[in-house]
Formats: structure tokens, sequence, C-alpha cells
């Protein structure tokens, strides 16, 4: 009848310290080959490099003030929450992802085959991969890109920094020239309306035409009000404002951001001599159940 074999662990079942005596070398030989063998296999790991832009967002994004866009006394340099979360949805928007694909030939650069089934997918994976953009500890907004050439790395740092002022600058110069159409149309219809009651009182004399000209004052102030507007909708349609302020741009990184070979090894070595205890544990509990069984 054959015996059945089960390991029971206990504390005092092996002597910790005669363990690793008895079995020195073994673990002496499979820290170094696991040494070895994850320095080497690191070394075949293409480093990647990282470049950071440190932002905070402007006032701009969720003030106006008027139509020129003239900040109030009141007025913060720097936005709020409120302004810090639209910073990060515009700059992690396909606007900037589809401004970096087409700028820097991303399909290429990442090494997308032309034959590639999904090849809009593998390209948005690489992209959550190694483009990030996120709030800080501190209220500002953090852009960090990895790449394998460091140059690169840098000025799409840069340029993602860039890309959400050039969108909120179009946003702005969108809307604007909207207004200025409407107000354009609005004006032009009150200046007819003014030269009408103008025409009106020249043929006009008495009571009647004392009651022509109240009436053609109020229109000439709301005429001139209209004016006012439609120059501000003009300069909104054509001026550039400030919607980040940038704290630190993103320069040429000296050193890779990524393998870590020291954590490598260190860790590889670890998790080997690890398992070689676990195996050898395993090994001498079953090997003392056979000779208890024998007995």
């Amino acid at each position: 009848m054959k015996n059945e074999l089960r390991a029971e662990f206990r504390t005092d079942s092996v002597d910790l310290i005669n363990f690793f005596i008895r079995h020195f070398r073994k673990f002496v030989i499979a820290g170094v080959a696991a040494a070895f063998l994850s320095a080497g296999i690191s070394l075949l790991l293409k480093p990647l490099y990282e470049s950071t832009v440190i932002l905070y967002p402007s006032s701009n994004i969720t003030e106006t003030g008027t139509l020129l866009g003239e900040p109030s006394a009141r007025t913060a340099l720097f936005g709020d929450d409120d302004a810090t979360e639209k910073l990060i949805q515009v700059i992690n928007s396909e606007q900037v992802r589809d401004y970096l694909r087409k700028e820097y030939d991303l399909v290429r650069h990442y090494g997308i085959k032309p034959g590639e089934r999904y090849p809009n997918t593998v390209l948005a994976e690489k992209m959550d991969k190694y483009l990030h953009c996120a709030k800080t500890s501190f209220g500002s907004v953090e852009i960090r890109v990895r790449d394998r050439d460091r140059d690169v790395a840098c000025a799409m740092a840069n340029d993602m920094a860039a890309r959400a002022d050039t969108i909120f600058n179009n946003l702005q110069r969108s809307t604007a020239s909207v207004m200025l159409d409407e107000i354009s149309r609005s004006y032009e219809l009150q200046d007819r309306l003014v030269r009408e009651y103008e025409d009106t009182l020249t043929s006009l004399s008495g009571a009647a035409a004392l009651r022509v000209y109240s009436t053609l004052e109020t229109e000439n102030e709301y005429l001139g009000l209209m004016r006012g507007r439609y120059l501000e909708a003009l300069a909104m349609s054509h001026q550039t404002l400030p919607y980040t302020l940038v704290v630190d741009r993103a320069v040429v990184a000296e050193k890779k951001a990524w393998p870590r070979r020291t954590i490598i090894v260190l860790i590889s070595t670890a998790s080997a001599l690890l398992l070689l205890a676990l195996v050898l544990f395993i090994a001498e509990g079953l090997k003392l159940h056979r000779t208890h069984d024998r007995q």
C-alpha cells in the first residue's frame, strides 16, 4: 500500500538557521544567476526618457470681465479648481492628440505596422501609456511625456501645453465671430432706425418735432451702446489671451526614466531566492514525512 504523502508545516519543524546554512551554496548560485540574467534582460530593454511641464490655468478660462476680456480689479491671476479641470480636459482632448499624431507622425514613430488590424486602437493605447496629464497636490497641472527619443519627449510636452492655449483662443475667436455677426446686424438696423428719425425730424415742427427728438435721443444712446459692443466683439475675434501660465517648461532629459535596472535586478533576485526557499521548504517537508511514515 502506497504511503500517503502530506506536508505539514509547524514553527518547530524546520530550523531556519540550519536550513539556510545547509542550502547556502544553492542560494548563492541562484541569486547570482538571477542577478546576471535580469541585468542582461534589462540591457535589452530600450530606455524611455521623460520630460515634464508644470502649468496653471489662467483666470481667463473662467472669467471674461467684458467682451474685450479686460480683467476686473478683483480678478485673480490663477484660475480655480473648475479652470484646472477644464484645462486638463482640453489637454487630454482629441484635438491635442490629433495634432500630436500629425505633427510627430506617431504612427511611424511608435512603430505601428501599415498592416495593423486596428491601428487607431493601438495608437490610442500607446498614447495613453506615454502621455499623461493630471492635477498635482499643489493645484497645478502636470504634463508628463515619455519617449525613446529624449528630444521628442521634450518637444511633445511643450507642444501639449502650447496647444491648449491655442485651442482656448480658437474657441474664444469662434464665439466672438458669431457674436460679431449678430451684433453687426443689430447695429445696422439700429443705425438705419436713427437715420429715419433724423429724416423725419427735418420735416416736422412744433410739438411733433419735440416728441420725435426725444425718441431720437433714446435711440442714439442705444446706438452708441451697440457700437461699443460691436467694437468689443471685433477685438475679441482677433485678440489672443493667455489661458495657461507655464511655471516649468519641459527640458531634454539627461537620464532615462525607465527601466530602472537596479530595481529590476533587486526584485528579480529576491523573487528567485524566495521561490527557491519555498521549493526547498516543500521538498524538506515531504522528506520529513516520508521518514516518519517509514518509522
